[in-house]
């Protein structure tokens, strides 16, 4: 049933299509001068119009851009609503002087129709990804036209043969109610119960914006409206990206990096991280979200790399015309100096968690998208501190759905006796993670064993800090913690005997 509505449905839009044409060929050839093109700004929106979509759950786009591949297809306005499908909307800006004498007639006899019109190649855009990204779709795709300076009553008046060509129940104008957008929206195709998924569907149109399945979210996510805002602030000599731990600063760094990439043929990227492992995490979540949505980036167009005292002298920084610096604050200010003295003509942006680094250029963000778990703390003894460990893993690993466990030391002499230990009580391979650690070789499917200055990057279920009764401050070690984190303290260590001990 569903498959013979989207073939008649076909059907239907194909002789829509041939109206839509002729129409848009005939306001073309009417005047003396070329149509005036819209601006894409927001104020060129049919803001009743995007009012009623959200308000029916779904989602508008003024100036959509599509990437698929190596093309980019710019849309007018696209509409997605769950009970009915994507609507596809062209502004017409002509108003009622410039029509008022005209005929359909008079103008059709120049036409030379092309074998497909602006409507059905954008619409064969959209099927192309969705069949890409999903596999199987049947999205229905319907089209309308916004009269965005013409009434109703200034329609009515044109001649006959408008009417004849366009229905007005394709057609939007620009004193239309709430009550009769919503009406005609949904008069252009049946309306479905069963809702259709604004994460699936738009999550596959503008896949730059999605967030890959984890296992912590295994349905994926879009970006906010506020880190969405991010992507479209025009990139300047120097901008910083500021927010809390678990904004999602990384997140959208690597996704302007992808716009930046996809927008600009000649663009070439320096992406700095603040340790190996996490340049890695960064770029293997690049190419699976362009193998993901259907997008090609020549990979050598961008680099992801750990701080180097020298990196300014290496190629990837002479040939990149955008750099990016990951967690700032977490590189130095000897080597972000270094940078902007050497930065040229190159577009440096920052992320960072102090607003103190604010350049000239900033945006914020709100919002924290992980959330933050108050610790269990323990007071133990340097004798006990091995065995309350042990045995919170222990029940970590019996009682949580989410078994990944990441053991952070303060004190990184502390690390081979644990492990030890802990390899033996549970018949495990603990993974020793430094500043230099690798994908390479080696994952990271064992409980993970690493200090502060490794975690970049690192995102865990479970978390543990190990440390002695006196520390400056928890909350970014925490903050990579996604459902528990406990903090063992012990009193300060009396050298190498201390130690010994918790072997015993």
């Amino acid at each position: 049933m569903r498959y013979n509505h989207f073939l008649n449905y076909g059907s239907t839009s194909a002789l829509y299509t041939k109206a839509i044409e002729v129409f848009f060929s005939f306001l073309t050839r009417l005047f003396s001068s070329p149509p005036q093109q819209l601006p894409s700004s927001e104020s060129e929106e049919n803001t009743e119009l995007k009012i009623i979509v959200i308000k029916e759950g779904g989602k508008f786009f003024h100036n959509f851009q599509l990437f698929h591949r190596a093309t980019l297809t710019s849309i007018d306005t696209l509409i997605f609503l769950p009970h009915l499908g994507i609507l596809l909307g062209e502004t017409v800006s002509w108003n009622l002087t410039e029509l008022e004498n005209a005929t359909v007639e008079r103008a059709s006899r120049q036409i030379k129709r092309p074998p497909s019109t602006r409507f059905e190649a954008t619409e064969s855009k959209i099927r192309q990804k969705l069949a890409d990204v999903l596999s199987f779709d049947f999205t229905p795709i319907y089209r309308f036209i916004w009269m965005k300076n013409l009434t109703e009553d200034e329609f009515d008046t044109l001649d006959l043969s408008f009417h004849e060509l366009l229905p007005k129940k394709y057609l939007l104008f620009k004193d239309e109610s709430g009550d009769s957008l919503k009406q005609k929206l949904y008069a252009m195709g049946p309306y479905r119960d069963e809702p259709l998924s604004s994460l699936k569907i738009i999550g596959a149109l503008n896949s730059y914006t999605y967030i890959l399945p984890t296992s912590q979210n295994p349905a994926g996510a879009i970006l906010s409206p506020e880190q969405t805002h991010f992507l479209s602030v025009p990139l300047e000599l120097q901008m910083s990206l500021t927010g809390g731990y678990g904004s999602g600063k990384s997140t959208l760094l690597l996704r302007k990096a992808m716009l930046i990439l996809l927008t600009d043929r000649e663009a070439s990227v320096l992406f700095i991280a603040p340790t190996l492992l996490a340049s890695e995490l960064l770029r293997n979540e690049f190419v699976s979200l362009l193998y993901y949505g259907a997008l090609e980036i020549d990979l050598l167009r961008i680099t992801f790399t750990p701080p180097q005292d020298d990196i300014t002298e290496h190629k990837c920084f002479q040939e990149a015309t955008v750099v990016m610096c990951d967690d700032a604050y977490l590189l130095g200010d000897a080597l972000i100096d270094r940078i902007k003295h050497h930065q040229g003509n190159r577009s440096l942006l920052l992320s960072t968690v102090n607003p103190d680094t604010l350049s000239e250029h900033s945006v914020g963000l709100l919002h924290r998208y992980r959330s933050h778990i108050d610790p269990r703390i323990v007071t133990s003894t340097s004798q006990n501190t091995l065995h309350l460990l042990l045995s919170d893993i222990r029940h970590r690993l019996t009682t949580s759905r989410r078994q990944e466990i990441m053991i952070v030391f303060a004190d990184a002499d502390y690390i081979d006796i644990y492990k030890d230990s802990i390899d033996e009580y549970l018949g495990s391979n603990c993974r020793i993670v430094t500043p230099s650690f690798s994908l390479l070789y080696q994952n990271l499917d064992d409980i993970v064993l690493t200090t502060p200055d490794s975690i970049g990057g690192l995102s865990i279920p479970h978390l543990f800090f190990i440390v002695e009764e006196k520390f400056d401050d928890y909350t970014y070690i925490l903050s990579r913690a996604s459902e528990s984190s406990t903090i063992i303290t012990y009193p300060n260590p009396q050298g190498e005997a201390d130690a010994k001990n918790l072997q015993e």
